[in-house]
């Protein structure tokens, strides 16, 4: 069992919670995830035979939601069975999220010498470090955890919902609260207008000690920022992504979904990236790649 601050987490059977879709081989979970996942006894679905393959190979995984033409690839202990297993997912998700089952495991307080404008919000389900600083208008949501010395600049955000989009069987959205938290370093600076999600799962979106996040950048969630990072303004780091220690983004870059950028990388202005990138590797450009071959192209371009 995992205790948190406010409700206890126990272990669950397929059957207790899933009536509504077929069990074909009843199994256990302590938590909902992503077949990524870290956490030991995660319960996780599956959609197509890519995903399926990375979740039999997870020993972290002990059951799964997946459609009937998959079930056979299934080598995890638990296995379910739906038409749309995303929906069966996060109908489950909202169940449990809704008992408290979902949240992480925090320890609430404020430290010494705080500098907290009147007009910043800060959720008493917090845990903030000593020597703070919160502007005017920030908003600290639920599950948030902020390092010493770190500043949060006015009309910031931090633990924010992020996007998801499920949609029920006659097409109206399921609602869907994210159920995770924000760490936020040691000496971290997120300049005005930042917005950082909460992590969807019972983990945290995470800003590495002594990261910089420059004013209007959007961090989604679950991302993973390394430290010594350096974020330019209206910047996007989309969902999942994990950025090594001190990496460099150019104002306005964007990274998509679920990538690696490795230790040192550099991303210039404007970029959008579609790929991982490399420790120590320069990118640039729409879609971006090495930046010495854009300015290859360029030169060539405006020489012709």
């Amino acid at each position: 069992m995992i205790t948190g601050n406010s409700r206890l987490v126990s272990l669950h059977k397929l059957s207790d919670y899933l009536q509504a879709v077929e069990i074909l081989r009843d199994g256990t979970f302590g938590q909902l995830d992503e077949v990524i996942t870290t956490q030991p006894g995660s319960l996780v679905f599956c959609q197509n035979i890519a995903y399926l393959e990375i979740a039999n190979a997870n020993a972290n995984i002990t059951a799964v939601i997946t459609t009937p033409e998959l079930a056979a690839e299934v080598r995890v202990p638990g296995l379910a069975i739906a038409a749309n297993p995303r929906l069966s997912f996060f109908r489950l998700y909202r169940r449990l999220a809704e008992a408290g089952q979902m949240e992480p495991a925090m320890v609430w307080g404020q430290g010494k010498g705080c500098d907290i404008h009147p007009r910043a919000v800060v959720s008493p389900r917090t845990r903030i470090g000593n020597h703070v600083t919160i502007a005017a208008n920030a908003v600290i949501e639920d599950f948030v955890e902020i390092g010493d010395n770190t500043y949060i600049g006015p009309n910031a955000v931090i633990g924010a919902e992020g996007l998801l989009s499920v949609w029920e069987e006659d097409g109206s959205p399921l609602v869907v609260r994210h159920a995770g938290g924000v760490a936020v370093g040691r000496g971290v600076v997120i300049l005005a207008g930042a917005v950082i999600a909460k992590s969807l799962y019972r983990t945290f979106t995470r800003i590495g000690d002594y990261s910089q996040i420059g004013i209007l950048t959007n961090i989604g969630h679950g991302v993973q920022l390394g430290e010594h990072c350096v974020i330019s303004g209206n910047c996007v780091i989309t969902g999942r992504t994990v950025v090594g220690n001190g990496v460099w983004m150019g104002v306005s870059a964007s990274v998509a979904p679920a990538l690696r950028i490795g230790a040192g990388a550099q991303i210039k202005m404007g970029s959008i990236v579609v790929r991982d990138v490399a420790a120590g590797q320069v990118v640039s450009g729409n879609f971006a790649l090495s930046h010495n071959t854009n300015m290859k192209h360029y030169l060539e371009l405006i020489r012709s």
